[in-house]
């Protein structure tokens, strides 16, 4: 597997402590003296070549509150958001705003009042997965060993090369177990069998 991409971690918890904050002002703003109901999340994202990373999203629920798209959208725009689409949505009025990155925005639910949300851009955490090295090769394999017709020495599934995901769902032959299951990751086989 690939080292950690420096500052990744931090970078991460920054967007997400600046995300959590700027929605709370927002909240404040389009509903001030309600107390919001926050649900944080955090998503893990992969790529086909394997890159890690992280996304945060949260969403406030103002229960009780009534609040208009325009005043939201005004609050929005005071505060240094890019007002991109205002509209109808199912439960009424919604706006979305971006801004370095992050996306925010408020719709309303039949019920339950209005709620906020916001979307931090993934945290990439390693940028790749580097195949682990051959578990064997011709010259460290014992006598009357061979590498093995599989995997070719890697001990790794071929399929996913070790990394137990092809195209971001679990790998179909080795499912994550990522050794080869011919030799069970020795990357060798006797020539009896």
């Amino acid at each position: 597997m690939s080292e950690e991409i420096a500052g990744a971690a931090e970078g991460f918890e920054r967007s997400a402590t600046w995300l959590h904050s700027e929605l709370r002002a927002l909240a404040a703003a389009v509903a001030p003296g309600v107390e919001p109901a926050a649900e944080e999340r955090i998503q893990e994202r992969r790529t086909t070549r394997g890159a890690m990373g992280r996304q945060f999203t949260v969403t406030l629920t103002l229960a009780g509150a009534s609040c208009a798209a325009a005043s939201a959208a005004d609050a929005m725009a005071a505060a240094g958001w890019c007002v991109v689409e205002t509209g109808e949505g199912l439960g009424g009025p919604s706006v979305k705003a971006r801004r370095d990155g992050l996306e925010v925005g408020l719709f309303s639910r039949p019920s339950g009042g209005p709620v906020i949300w916001g979307k931090a851009p993934t945290v990439w955490f390693h940028d790749r997965w580097i195949r682990p090295p051959r578990a064997a090769t011709p010259q460290t394999l014992a006598p009357g060993d061979r590498l093995c017709r599989m995997c070719d020495g890697w001990g790794t599934c071929g399929a996913c090369e070790g990394l137990g995901f092809v195209d971001g769902s679990r790998c179909g032959e080795c499912g994550l177990g990522m050794d080869c299951s011919f030799c069970g990751g020795s990357g060798r086989e006797r020539p009896d069998g």
